[in-house]
């Protein structure tokens, strides 16, 4: 029996050839930079439902809220962001979903 490669096992598929073409490309890694917080431009503190303009800035078009690294929020304003942007849809403030 013939075999190419020789050794015991020798086919074409234990050379180090085959090995190389099964690596892996590596993906590059995109390098985020951080977004300035929104509220600390208007110098605003506190967080109103009421303030319908400023919880539009972070809602998504499709009515969702932006995550952190998007809105450019502190934990802490993320979750007045949350609390209010509830409370505003509860009073019909906002829509839930946008047409």
């Amino acid at each position: 029996m013939f075999r190419p490669e020789g050794g015991p096992g020798g086919g074409r598929f234990n050379s180090k050839k085959a090995k190389d073409l099964k690596k892996k490309k590596k993906k590059k890694a995109r390098i985020l930079l951080p977004v300035p917080n929104k509220l600390s431009k208007e110098q605003k503190i506190f967080i109103d439902y009421k303030d319908i303009e400023t919880l539009q800035k972070f809602v998504s078009g499709v009515g969702k809220l932006l995550s952190r690294k998007r809105g450019g929020t502190t934990a802490r304003t993320q979750q007045m962001v949350r609390e209010a942007v509830k409370l505003a849809r509860f009073m019909a403030l906002m829509p839930y979903v946008a047409k």
